[in-house]
C-alpha cells in the first residue's frame, strides 16, 4: 500500500444541504475531510437505498447502494464522526426498537387468544365427528379463523455490525427489505458476517431481485430486491492483516471492486481547541433530511406493496455519461492509468450513476439528474478511484513505464528542449540519458509516443532520431505530472 498523501476530499462536489453540514463537521470535530465525506455519503447510501434505485444511461436498473471504506488510525476521531453524522439512522434504529416491544407484547395477547378461540373450534369438531355429526360449519369457520391468524412483528433495524449468513438472510427476508453494515471499528466487520461469502454480497450489490439462504429443515429463506450498504473505517494494520489472509480473495471475487475507498491524510497535531462552543447551524437540516427519507421507508415497507422509484438521466447528463464511460474504457489499455486496476474501472462509472441518483434524490433535485449532479458526482468518485489505486495497485500507484517516460521527457526537455533543440538523437539519448537498459529505453519512447509527446523519424542513413512535440512542451510545466 502507498502512503502517499491524498490531495482534499471534494466536500464542494455536495449539493448545499450536504456540503453545508460536512464542513460543519469537519470544521467542528477537526477529523480527516475524506471520513468526514466518506460519513455523509454512508448515510445518504442508508436513507435513499430503500425509496430509489437509478437506471443507468445503458437502460438497466441498478440499487444506489454502496459500500465504502476508510482507512484511519486510532485517534482520528472516527468514533466521534461516525455518531454526529448517522445520528438519525441510530435514532430510527431505537425507535423501531420502541415500537417493536410494544407490537410484541400486543401480539402475545393477541396470538394467545387466537389460540384459544382455535382450540375451542377444534373441541367442537372433535366431539360433533365423535358423534358422527355434520362438521363443514365448523370447518368454515376453522377455515375462516386461520385467516385471521396474528401476524407476528419484525425488528427492522437498519444498522449491523456483526451478523451470520443466517442472521443476515432473516434481516432481508421479504420484499425490499434494507440494512446497512456500519461501524467505525472496522475490524468488526472484516471479521464478521458482512466479509463472508463475498459472491453472495456482490449479487446484493449489482441488484439480485432474489437470494435464497436454505435452512436445515428443507425450508428458505427468500429476499427478494434486498439493499444493503456497507460503510467502515479501519487501521492500517487491521486493513494489512486482513488483505494478507484473504486479500486475494476478496479482489479475486471483484468485491473490492464495488468500495468507495479512502485514506485520508491524518489531522492529529493540528487540531488546536478552540474556547468558543462549536455551532451547528447546517447538520440539524441534513438530520432532518435523512429522519424524512428513513420514515417514508419504513411507512412504505409496512404498508405494501413495495415499488421503489427509479430515477433517470437527463439526456444532457445521459450523453456526457456515455462519453464518461469511454473514455474510462480507453483508460484501461496495456500502458493506461487504470489498467493495474481494471476491476474498480469497470464498475466506476455505473458507482458515478448511483453517487448521482443519491445526490440528486437526497437534495430534492427536480426532474431527471442533470449534468452539474453527474459531474459533482464524477467528481467524488475520481477522487476514491485514485485512492484504489494508490492502495491496491501492483505497481504500487504508477506503472515502471509511466516512471521512466515521465523521467525521459523531463531529460528531453531539460537537455535538448530548453536548449532551442526540437530534435534528438535517439541512440545519444539512449547512451547519455537516464533510462536503461534499451529495453526499458524503448518502451518509454513508445509510451510518449502514443501520448503523441515524441515522435521518432529516420534519416537515409537509417539514423533514428527524438522529434519533441513543441506544441506540448510549450504548454506544459516542467512539473506536470504525466497523467
Amino acid at each position: 500500500m502507498n502512503t502517499q498523501s491524498p490531495p482534499p476530499y471534494p466536500l464542494s462536489a455536495f449539493h448545499l444541504i450536504v456540503q453545508n453540514a460536512a464542513r460543519e463537521v469537519h470544521q467542528n470535530i477537526q477529523a480527516p475531510d475524506a471520513l468526514v465525506g466518506v460519513a455523509f455519503l454512508t448515510a445518504l447510501s442508508v436513507s435513499c437505498q430503500g425509496l430509489i434505485d437509478v437506471r443507468l444511461p445503458t437502460g438497466q436498473i441498478q440499487p444506489t447502494s454502496l459500500n465504502f471504506m476508510v482507512v484511519a488510525e486510532s485517534g482520528e476521531r472516527k468514533t466521534a464522526v461516525d455518531s454526529i453524522v448517522s445520528a438519525p439512522i441510530y435514532s430510527y434504529d431505537e425507535s423501531q426498537a420502541t415500537k417493536y416491544e410494544s407490537d410484541i407484547a400486543e401480539y402475545h395477547i393477541e396470538f394467545r387468544y387466537w389460540k384459544a378461540v382455535n382450540a375451542g373450534i377444534c373441541r367442537q369438531i372433535t366431539k360433533l365427528t365423535q358423534k358422527g355429526e355434520c362438521v363443514e360449519e365448523l370447518r368454515q369457520q376453522l377455515s375462516a379463523h386461520a385467516e385471521r391468524t396474528p401476524i407476528k412483528p419484525r425488528l427492522r433495524r437498519i444498522i449491523r455490525h456483526n451478523a451470520t449468513e443466517r442472521a443476515i438472510m432473516d434481516a432481508l427476508q421479504g420484499n425490499g427489505e434494507t440494512i446497512a453494515f456500519m461501524s467505525d471499528e472496522g475490524e468488526v466487520i472484516l471479521k464478521g458476517g458482512a466479509m463472508n461469502q463475498t459472491g453472495l454480497r456482490n449479487k446484493g450489490w449489482d441488484g439480485a431481485r432474489f437470494l435464497a439462504f436454505d435452512r436445515a429443515n428443507g425450508e428458505s429463506i427468500i429476499a427478494r430486491n434486498p439493499r444493503v450498504t456497507i460503510g467502515f473505517m479501519v487501521q492500517q494494520s487491521v486493513l494489512q492483516l486482513f488483505l494478507d489472509r484473504h486479500g486475494e480473495m476478496a479482489r479475486g471475487s471483484g468485491h473490492w471492486a464495488r468500495y468507495l475507498i479512502g485514506w485520508p491524510t491524518s489531522t492529529q497535531g493540528k487540531r488546536l481547541m478552540s474556547f468558543v462552543d462549536p455551532v451547528w447551524e447546517y447538520l440539524p437540516p441534513f438530520h432532518a433530511r435523512v429522519t424524512e427519507l428513513l420514515n417514508e421507508y419504513g411507512r412504505q415497507i409496512e404498508t405494501g406493496p413495495f415499488k421503489r422509484i427509479v430515477v433517470e438521466f437527463s439526456e444532457e447528463a445521459r450523453v456526457e455519461w456515455i462519453n464518461m464511460a469511454n473514455r474510462t474504457e480507453s483508460m484501461q489499455a496495456p500502458w493506461e492509468y487504470l489498467k493495474d486496476i481494471q476491476d474498480f474501472a469497470s464498475k466506476a462509472m455505473e458507482i458515478v450513476a448511483r453517487v448521482a441518483a443519491l445526490l440528486h434524490w437526497f437534495s430534492k433535485q427536480e426532474g431527471r439528474i442533470s449534468s452539474d449532479t453527474l459531474r459533482r458526482a464524477l467528481d467524488i468518485v475520481e477522487w476514491h478511484l485514485h485512492q484504489f489505486k494508490r492502495i491496491f495497485s501492483p505497481q504500487n500507484v504508477v506503472p515502471q513505464v509511466q516512471i521512466d517516460a515521465q523521467t525521459l521527457e523531463h531529460y528531453l526537455e531539460s537537455h535538448y528542449y530548453r536548449n532551442n533543440f526540437s530534435i534528438a538523437p535517439k541512440n545519444d539519448v539512449l547512451k547519455n540519458g537516464p533510462i536503461r537498459p534499451s529495453q526499458r529505453f524503448d518502451a518509454a519512447v513508445d509510451y510518449l509516443c502514443m501520448l503523441n509527446r515524441i515522435t521518432i523519424s529516420v534519416d537515409q542513413k537509417r539514423k533514428r532520431y527524438i522529434n519533441l512535440n513543441t506544441i506540448h512542451f510549450v504548454t506544459k510545466s516542467g512539473n506536470a505530472p504525466l497523467l
